[in-house]
C-alpha cells in the first residue's frame, strides 16, 4: 500500500482552510498543497538516505515548517559555509515542510540513525496551531512523490507593504483563536519531540524562525511571549538550548517575501547566524577532530529521489 500523509483530526480541515485563504496570499498559484507532499516525501528520502549511508562525520538536522524550509540557502551550502567558517565537515540537512506538526518530526527523529547529530527544531507562531494528531507515520520512500522537489518553491516575489499589513490582521483575526486553544496541546508536542532526540543520543536545539518584526512590530508580542515560556521551559527540563538571533540577523522588510518567509538576501544572513551556531554547538557537544575525520568520508549521501524501475 502507498503510504500517505497521516489523516489529522476534523479540526484541522477547518484551520487547513484558514491556513490556505491565508496562503493565497502568500504562496504562489497551486503550490500550496503540491509542496507540502512533494517536501514530506523529501524528509522521507533522506531518513532513507542516511540510513542506507550513515555519515561518518556529525549530521546536522533542521525541522520546521515552510519558514523553516526557506530560511537557509541550500543543503551543499550550508554544510560548505560550516567549513568554510571553521567548523568540521558536517553533513547539512533543512527537511522542513509546509503543515509539519511536531508529531511527525517526532516520526522523522525516531527514524534518524543513531550517529552523533544536531537537531535543530524550528519553532514559530505557526507551529502552535497544529490540533490533536495520532494516526501513525510511515516513513517509507516514496519516489514518485518527492519527484521535482525544489527547497524554494514560492517565488522571489515580494508582497506589498500592504498585503503584508493585512496579514498581520487576518493572522490575528483568523488564526490567534486556533494558537488560544491549541499552543498547549503543541507544546507537549515540542516535550515529546525533545524527549525522543535526548532517547536517541540525538542533541536537539530549539531554534526561532524568522519573523517580519519590520511590518508585525509588537502585534503578535502576546502569543509569542506564551510560546517562548513553554520553549524556554522545556529547554531547562532538558538542559538544551533555545537559541534566537532574529535582532542579530538584521532582517528587513524587504528580506521576507511576507510575514516570516525569506527571500535569497534574507536566507544569506539567516543562515550564517545559523551556521556559526551550528559551530559553536559541535564544539560544545564535543563533535569536532580530531573525533571526526575531515576526509572524503564527508561526502553527503546521495538524496535525491530515485527513480522506480
Amino acid at each position: 500500500m502507498t503510504p500517505s500523509r497521516p489523516r489529522r483530526h476534523p479540526a484541522h480541515v477547518l484551520l487547513a482552510a484558514l491556513v490556505a485563504a491565508l496562503a493565497a496570499l502568500v504562496w504562489p498559484a497551486g503550490a500550496v498543497g503540491s509542496t507540502d507532499t512533494v517536501a514530506w516525501y523529501h524528509a522521507h528520502d533522506v531518513i532513507a538516505a542516511v540510513n542506507a549511508a550513515p555519515p561518518e562525520v556529525p549530521l546536522v538536522i533542521l525541522l520546521g515548517g515552510s519558514v523553516a524550509k526557506e530560511c537557509t540557502v541550500s543543503d551543499t551550502d550550508w554544510a560548505a559555509q560550516v567549513r568554510r567558517r571553521g567548523g568540521p565537515e558536517v553533513v547539512a540537512r533543512n527537511i522542513s515542510s509546509p503543515f509539519r506538526t511536531f508529531y511527525e518530526d517526532v516520526a522523522l527523529v525516531k527514524g534518524l540513525p543513531r550517529v552523533p547529530t544536531i537537531v535543530f527544531i524550528g519553532v514559530n507562531l505557526g507551529r502552535f496551531t497544529q490540533p490533536y494528531q495520532s494516526a501513525e507515520i510511515s516513513l517509507t520512500p516514496n519516489p514518485a512523490r518527492s519527484a521535482g522537489y525544489t527547497q524554494h518553491g514560492m517565488g522571489s516575489q515580494i508582497l506589498s507593504l500592504e498585503k503584508k499589513r493585512a496579514l498581520v490582521l487576518r493572522w490575528l483575526r483568523n488564526i490567534y483563536p486556533y494558537f488560544k486553544s491549541r499552543h498547549a496541546y503543541d507544546l507537549g508536542q515540542l516535550e515529546l519531540l525533545v524527549s525522543a532526540c535526548k532517547r536517541r543520543g540525538l542533541h536537539p536545539v530549539i531554534v526561532e524562525m524568522p519573523r517580519n518584526l519590520s511590518v508585525i512590530g509588537r502585534a503578535f508580542d502576546v502569543p509569542v511571549r506564551q510560546y517562548h515560556r513553554g520553549c524556554y521551559a522545556i529547554a531547562r527540563k532538558y538542559g538544551i538550548p533555545f537559541v534566537t538571533f532574529l535582532r542579530a540577523a538584521a532582517l528587513v522588510n524587504r528580506d521576507f517575501r511576507d510575514l516570516g518567509h525569506l527571500v535569497d538576501s534574507g536566507r544569506t544572513k539567516y543562515q550564517r547566524l545559523l551556521s556559526d551556531k551550528t559551530i559553536a554547538l559541535l564544539k560544545a557537544y564535543g563533535m569536532t577532530p580530531p573525533i571526526y575525520e575531515t576526509s572524503s568520508a564527508a561526502r553527503m549521501p546521495d538524496c535525491r529521489p530515485r527513480r522506480s524501475t
